[in-house]
């Protein structure tokens, strides 16, 4: 028997295309996310000063892992197609009641006071969203604004100061190198893949953010679902405050107001349809340390704060018509 002749080149690099670990790349947003990111972070060490550091490469991952622990919370949520616009209220609502805490009743009972009122402030939301049937947005809006006119009047609008050992740790200490911000952010970004993709909870949520009728007629649940959610996305914007107050050593009414709007942009760059249903929480991971990155490029090139939210704004409605587009098709 002879032996075949081989494939031609162009069979060969058509096979090489169908490759299934090809394939799965071409079709991942969250790789495509992290493929911009590298990209971007070349451009930054080439066209910019100092992005070429160990040093600046720390600082950049601890900053962003305040942003990312907020974006993973967000991404629960958006994934049922859902959106919580109170985060940047619990993030300072989190900081502002531990360092009032803190001061009377000690470290301990500062946290878990944060720790309680955030996780009750996402049951707040999921109630409203559920019972109510407000919108998701209207209702996480209405609910940041009534904490921000809390905040106000429990703090005479002046700010507090505390220093917590744990949480200065936290914030400001690293193991073998890497901040423990960061090795936080990746333990809860660990816990929230595993519940998003592979608990019984993450199929409701993708059902959800697919169709919600075609999921409430086949049983999915969704008063819990969204308990869980909003909840845990609240929850996780009171531990993000908690790890900027150990960063600041000091808490303000408006510590939490850019998560708001980066908190959504992590969750749409790294590839997550912001009508829900479809994405992976590790491109949020990316989509933080991209927006991080920008931020401080656009930073360094000494734009000023209203420039670059020009130019993270245009980013976000660009991306939210491919993604409309791209769902209507």
């Amino acid at each position: 028997m002879t032996a075949s002749a081989p494939a031609p080149a162009p069979a060969r690099a058509r096979a090489a295309v169908r490759h299934p670990v090809l394939v799965a790349l071409r079709g991942s947003r969250a790789a495509w996310a992290f493929g911009v990111l590298a990209l971007t972070w070349t451009g930054a060490v080439v066209f910019a000063s100092g992005f070429d550091s160990t040093s600046s490469f720390r600082y950049l991952v601890q900053t962003a892992s305040f942003l990312g622990i907020v974006a993973v919370g967000q991404t629960l949520v958006v994934m049922m197609s859902g959106i919580d616009l109170s985060v940047s209220g619990v993030v300072a609502l989190s900081a502002v009641v531990c360092a009032k805490v803190a001061g009377e009743g000690g470290g301990a009972a500062g946290i878990t006071a944060a720790l309680v009122l955030s996780a009750l402030v996402g049951a707040v939301n999921a109630a409203g969203v559920v019972w109510l049937r407000v919108p998701p947005l209207v209702m996480t809006l209405a609910t940041g604004t009534i904490i921000s006119g809390a905040l106000l009047v429990y703090t005479n609008g002046s700010p507090s100061s505390a220093k917590v050992p744990l949480l200065d740790s936290l914030a400001n200490d690293q193991l073998l190198g890497v901040p423990y911000s960061f090795v936080l952010w990746l333990a809860v970004s660990a816990a929230a893949v595993w519940l998003l993709h592979l608990s019984r909870t993450g199929r409701y949520a993708f059902a959800l953010g697919s169709s919600e009728p075609a999921s409430r007629a086949s049983g999915v649940p969704l008063g819990a679902t969204a308990f869980i959610a909003y909840s845990a996305c609240a929850l996780l914007a009171g531990v993000a405050g908690l790890v900027l107050l150990g960063f600041t050593g000091t808490s303000s009414l408006t510590m939490g107001t850019p998560y708001q709007l980066l908190s959504i942009a992590s969750v749409v760059l790294g590839g997550t349809s912001i009508l829900g249903g479809r994405g992976h929480l590790l491109g949020t991971v990316a989509g933080a340390l991209l927006l991080t990155l920008l931020t401080a490029l656009l930073t360094s090139w000494n734009l000023s704060e209203g420039v670059r939210q020009v130019v993270l704004g245009v980013l976000i409605i660009a991306l939210l018509l491919v993604y409309a587009r791209e769902r209507r098709s």
